[in-house]
């Protein structure tokens, strides 16, 4: 009677812990949360050089050792990628080596048909592709919508990896108007689950193929080991610690994973300068293209405030002024287009 009464105020001291860890750490979020006030002057510029742009999320050696995670293969890169890159590129569906059962402790569990174990195969393997487009998007590359890639692809009746492997990358290439595609392929999908030890496993491999000549330009893998280890002195550390290891198994860690193995993959395409300065030299030409016209704006847009004060200069003299000041002046219109 005497050992469960122990034992009892002993879970109750527990409990009791945590609930003033609790408490205590929704009254600091609440007390130092500034309810979206601004703490800046609203003066600060857009536009500037941003910091670490190659290496921001790129995981070091010691990040690696700490996580035991030890990343994927060697990022390989011709030199024919450096002398003649691809412009626009399509990334096509990825193949889902692993399958669509889910694989607890390396027992792959049945999906109830046939049909939903396809559905899954697929679920994986897009979402992936999608965590990789989104990341691949804010890249100096023309990069076509998947919607259209895919709509393209099941009209041709390509419908399996099978079938996408057969046809040639110059025949698919000139097809959908890309330059390059990008394969995938899904290389693990796994999870375990030892009560005080859990691991997410997701790996993938890609292949950027050129469609002038159907030489690969990139290729690399990466594999994002996501673990939870932790230690129990006594029983109620086990049921804690074991739920806490449950509880990370759910679908948003298996997100958070798959979007870090992308990352790693798209942040070691190099950055091709020579796209980015075309590119703002085609902005600059075609604003002031559109400028030359529009009427002339000689005088201030009458736009009276409360106190009767009238605006400052327009937005279009504003961007008149600051295209001529940047442009050179062989490049500067008089009148209208073709002029």
């Amino acid at each position: 009677m005497c050992k469960h009464m122990k034992n009892f105020i002993s879970v109750f001291k527990v409990v009791k812990g945590l609930a003033v860890l609790l408490f205590i750490s929704l009254f600091v979020t609440g007390c130092f949360s500034n309810d979206g006030k601004r703490r800046t002057t609203g003066e600060e510029p857009f536009f500037q050089r941003e910091e670490g742009l190659a290496e921001h999320g790129k995981k070091k050696t010691l990040d690696r050792i700490y996580q035991i995670d030890p990343g994927g293969k060697e990022f390989k890169i011709s030199d024919k990628f450096y002398t003649d890159p691809p412009r626009k590129i399509a990334i096509l569906p990825f193949d889902n080596l692993v399958g669509g059962k889910y694989i607890l402790n390396s027992v792959p569990i049945p999906r109830f048909s046939k049909k939903e174990t396809d559905g899954w195969n697929w679920t994986y393997s897009n979402r992936l592709r999608r965590f990789f487009f989104g990341h691949f998007a804010s890249r100096e590359f023309v990069d076509i919508e998947l919607m259209y890639v895919d709509k393209m692809l099941q009209e041709l009746e390509i419908l399996t990896p099978n079938d996408l492997y057969k046809i040639p990358a110059q025949e698919l290439g000139e097809i959908l108007g890309a330059d390059a595609l990008i394969y995938g392929q899904v290389t693990k999908y796994k999870n375990s689950y030892y009560a005080l030890f859990k691991q997410i496993k997701i790996g993938l491999s890609i292949k950027c193929v050129s469609t002038k000549d159907g030489s690969i330009l990139f290729e690399g893998e990466q594999r994002r080991h996501d673990n939870d280890i932790r230690v129990a002195t006594n029983p109620i550390d086990f049921v804690i610690a074991s739920f806490q290891n449950f509880m990370s198994m759910r679908d948003v860690y298996a997100a958070r994973a798959s979007e870090e193995v992308v990352r790693e993959l798209v942040i070691r395409i190099p950055i091709i300068n020579s796209f980015i300065e075309e590119e703002e030299q085609r902005i600059k030409e075609k604003i002031k293209a559109r400028l030359s016209v529009l009427p002339t704006v000689d005088t201030t847009v009458a736009d009276k405030d409360n106190d009767g004060d009238t605006a400052s200069q327009s937005i279009l003299d504003k961007t008149e002024s600051r295209t001529q000041e940047d442009l050179p002046d062989t490049l500067i219109r008089t009148g209208p287009v073709g002029s």
